[in-house]
């Protein structure tokens, strides 16, 4: 057996982009419908900002993240909006082997306790991605506002195999945003160019459909946290048991038998939050769709070009803003987190930033992270693979893409109020 290491950059988790890198930001507005907009930056290829409209005439931000553009990737930030890979989640000791040789085991950064997480110390949240604006389809129609970003991933770029190129595309069209990611082998300077490698990237963006903390709901807890949203899940009849590290151990639970994970039936996600598997400390859980435990062959790579269709697998509505947003995937599942250790204290980040002067003008959201945050302060539903996907035999197709074919994953979220 041969452990293949890799020799990591200096860890630059927690330390932001690299001085002097040019962070570029871009708006996007639906123009189909008035007041919703997002803000996207090359860095991590990052969401943050989002707009909606609320059912008191009003237009909420409604993911966590900075207006100081610089303090995405610091020790402030769990990947606020970011693009992850080139592994979203977590492989179990960082390790993993491919099929034409398992002899030979890939050694990743192990930067979440003895696992790897979303990609390494320095995984694609950390890039400065390329940008181009998109104003037509592929066909030539009219697609709403949409941004594509791109980067490339080398040989062995934080222990994993093989050259990738990899798009972002954000888009924004009546009253939903759409994430598209993609991504293909590309040429490389190598003996024995790779013929197989794993992928499995996401959106990490932290919702709170209340809005991001103001000076106004500092004051009022039941509105900068979001135990008080309502979920609904949909085609979803199980979940991933994990162990003590959050990795999954291989069973695969029936949520009717541990009620606190069962959203069958809408209900808010702070009613059995201190009954969740683990300790109580809230949801960090992987729910496959209903389709990829009956028939997991439709989530195999090799069948990434031919599946356009979106499945419904949760609704989420804030009692407090008339916020309803439904989520639409065709990945075979998606991380519910509750944001269990996150915490910020007020004035730590964006306390003098004006840098985002010029939008808020439009889209007010004075110094969005000045206030702080807390656990439970929002949520993530993260699509992408199953988790370790690579070290359990029956889900590892999902992840691996073969020379000549192509990864892509589409992600809808629609919001409407009530």
């Amino acid at each position: 057996m041969t452990i293949v290491e890799h020799s990591p950059v200096p860890s630059v988790e927690g330390q932001g982009p690299p001085v002097g890198t040019p962070i570029r930001s871009f708006l996007l507005t639906d123009v189909s419908s008035p007041g919703i907009a997002c803000q996207i930056i090359s860095l991590g290829a990052t969401l943050t900002h989002l707009w909606v409209p609320d059912n008191k005439n009003g237009t909420r931000d409604i993911v966590l993240g900075f207006d100081d553009l610089t303090a995405y990737r610091t020790k402030h930030d769990p990947y606020f909006g970011a693009s992850v890979g080139r592994t979203a989640n977590r492989i179990a000791q960082g390790q993993f082997s491919l099929p034409d040789d398992p002899t030979v085991i890939y050694q990743l950064d192990r930067n979440n306790g003895p696992n790897s997480l979303h990609g390494g110390i320095d995984g694609f949240s950390f890039r400065n991605w390329d940008v181009e604006l998109l104003d037509k389809t592929p066909e030539g129609g009219d697609q709403g506002a949409a941004l594509r970003l791109n980067m490339v991933s080398d040989h062995m770029d934080q222990g994993f195999p093989g050259r990738i190129q990899v798009f972002c595309t954000y888009r924004l069209f009546n009253s939903k945003l759409e994430i598209m990611y993609e991504a293909y082998h590309i040429d490389q300077d190598e003996p024995a160019p790779q013929q197989v490698i794993i992928v499995s990237l996401t959106n990490h963006a932290y919702f709170n459909l209340n809005g991001v903390p103001t000076p106004e709901s500092t004051n009022e807890l039941s509105t900068t946290l979001v135990t008080n949203h309502e979920v609904q899940m949909f085609n979803i009849d199980h979940y991933l048991e994990t162990d003590s590290t959050s990795v999954p151990t291989g069973n695969v639970l029936s949520l009717d038998q541990v009620p606190a994970m069962n959203f069958k039936a809408a209900k808010k996600i702070g009613q059995d939050l201190a009954q969740t598997p683990g300790g109580g400390h809230g949801y960090d859980h992987f729910y496959p769709a209903r389709a990829a435990i009956s028939t997991p062959e439709k989530y195999r790579l090799t069948n990434d070009v031919h599946r356009t269709t979106l499945d419904t697998l949760v609704k989420v509505n804030s009692p407090e803003s008339g916020i309803r947003m439904v989520m639409e995937t065709t990945d075979p599942g998606f991380q519910l987190y509750t944001a269990n250790y996150v915490q910020l204290d007020p004035n730590q980040v964006d306390t003098k930033d004006e840098s985002q002067k010029d939008v808020r003008t439009q889209f007010p959201h004075v110094r969005k992270a000045r206030w702080g945050y807390s656990p439970y302060s929002a949520f993530c539903l993260e699509s992408s693979r199953f988790p370790d996907a690579i070290n359990h035999p029956t889900w590892r197709d999902q992840v691996l893409l073969r020379r000549g074919d192509r990864y892509q994953s589409r992600t809808v979220f629609t919001f409407s109020t009530e």
